[in-house]
């Protein structure tokens, strides 16, 4: 558990390291989407209700009116008080005047973060241990109703609450016998205010017909109207719902839990902070403590991640400096929007408006020819710098000739051999008798094969006298289609 302390850093600066943990804590809050708060007495000391110890709290107001009797502050919050008729009656003025309180009170800082948590959807759900009823100033919707709870219906209705009131609604009274609900009236009010218990009108409605009609009375009781809170050492009368209420949020996993004013000594609200702490860690999440006074480390080290000790409302006011886009609402960022559009839009219709120079001219040169630089600094001209231009020599470049060469084959390629040509074969119509004669003589003996002189000599007048009767005959085998070797 970290702590941080900024009842001791008020008026100093804050030291590094209590400004960096503060940070954390702050971008963790801006972070979170489903956060779930729990409040106590210590976020209502600002809203206008007198304390219960101090000089002019309501323990004193209440002696004030019934000094012979000896109740201490926690003895007004026990059911043992129902036993003794002083005590009982000191009960009815201290609740009288804590409801007159309450109906005067205006909201604080701390209320009003937590219906900014709703508007933004960010809040899960806010249990208090407060029974003054003051979120409803600001149209948060609390208290339980019985009758509107149904097991077909109780998600449904569960989640139209914001808060949850764990110890009870001031604002209404209850029978003790029946348990029916009634609101405050002028007529109760004064009762109440003179330590006196109005009945239950319901009781006396069902006693007088018993009554008229014969009926036995034995066993019919008449109940007293109390304030409908929870006392010490008594049942819950909405245990049930709220258990079944709790496990479905536990459900929804939420990942964060804001605790603010509260110094956690009861065993219930004790219970509810580790099992909410042990799905927030379970889920990445943090836990937060916000009060003036600190808690015991060695007890809830392993629950809560931070401790900030700091009133409430001075808490708030720093995240709405540091975050303050989470306390506009969408109109006001939607109106911040379009302004910072407009002023964007009126800054480029503005003509640029270009700064004068100075320039410092030394004699011989004219005005016109003088350079002009930044506006920063006082520009002096002493010189001018004339280029010398040269003309632009043509030089001849002698012509070579280049003799191309052809490019070599590399030696991994491979050489592909020509194919030889094909020769086409011609038809009986197109051989002429000059190529059936040529064809004959490479067909016949060559005359130096014979065997003597006088034989080649003979050979070749009978070779001369056989040449045509032959080549006749090749003709006309050609012409009718018939080759040498089917001759």
């Amino acid at each position: 558990m970290i702590s941080i302390d900024l009842l001791d850093n008020s008026g100093t600066s804050m030291p590094a390291e209590t400004s960096i943990k503060l940070h954390e804590v702050i971008k963790f809050i801006s972070k979170s989407k489903k956060m779930t708060v729990l409040t106590g007495a210590g976020i209502s000391c600002n809203a206008g209700i007198p304390d219960f110890r101090s000089s002019d709290g309501l323990y004193n107001m209440v002696k004030a009116k019934h000094p012979k009797a000896v109740v201490r502050g926690q003895d007004l919050f026990d059911i043992s008080l129902f036993r003794d008729e002083m005590s009982l009656s000191v009960f009815c003025t201290f609740m009288e005047s804590l409801y007159k309180s309450s109906l005067n009170a205006k909201p604080t800082e701390t209320h009003k973060f937590i219906k900014i948590l709703k508007d933004k959807n960010k809040l899960l759900r806010c249990y208090t241990q407060n029974i003054d009823c003051i979120e409803q100033h600001i149209n948060l919707k609390l208290g339980i109703n019985l009758q509107e709870f149904d097991n077909n219906k109780f998600k449904q209705v569960w989640n139209q609450l914001d808060v949850v009131q764990l110890h009870g609604n001031l604002h209404k009274l209850s029978c003790t016998n029946c348990f029916s609900q009634f609101n405050w009236n002028e007529e109760f009010q004064t009762l109440l205010a003179n330590g006196l218990n109005p009945e239950c009108s319901k009781c006396m409605d069902k006693y007088q017909q018993r009554l008229y009609s014969g009926k036995r009375l034995t066993g019919q009781t008449i109940g007293l109207l109390r304030p409908d809170i929870v006392l010490y050492g008594e049942h819950h009368p909405q245990m049930e719902i709220l258990t079944q209420g709790l496990n479905s949020d536990l459900k929804s996993r939420p990942d964060c839990l804001i605790i603010m004013g509260t110094s956690l000594k009861v065993a219930g609200v004790k219970s509810l902070v580790k099992s909410l702490s042990k799905i927030i860690h379970d889920k990445g999440g943090k836990v937060i403590y916000v009060n003036k006074t600190k808690l015991s480390a060695s007890s809830w080290k392993n629950y809560i991640d931070y401790e900030v000790v700091s009133d409430c409302d001075e808490f708030v006011r720093m995240l709405k400096t540091e975050i303050p886009d989470l306390f506009l609402t969408q109109e006001q960022l939607d109106s911040e929007k379009l302004n910072q559009v407009a002023v964007k839009g009126s800054n480029l219709n503005k003509p640029i408006v270009k700064p004068e120079v100075k320039v410092k001219i030394e004699p011989g040169i004219k005005q016109e020819d003088a350079i002009q630089y930044s506006p920063e600094r006082e520009v002096t001209i002493k010189q001018e710098v004339n280029i010398k231009q040269e003309p632009i020599v043509k030089r001849e470049v002698e012509s070579v000739s280049v003799k191309e060469e052809p490019i070599p084959t590399p030696p991994t390629t491979p050489h592909k051999p020509k194919q030889a040509a094909k020769l086409k074969r011609k038809s009986p119509d197109e051989i002429s008798a000059n190529e059936v004669h040529s064809r004959v003589k490479r067909l016949r003996p060559r005359n130096d094969q014979l065997s003597s002189p006088a034989s080649s000599i003979n050979g070749s007048e009978e070779e001369e006298e056989e040449d045509e009767p032959v080549a006749k005959v090749l003709f006309e085998n050609a012409r009718k289609g018939i080759t040498l070797d089917q001759h």
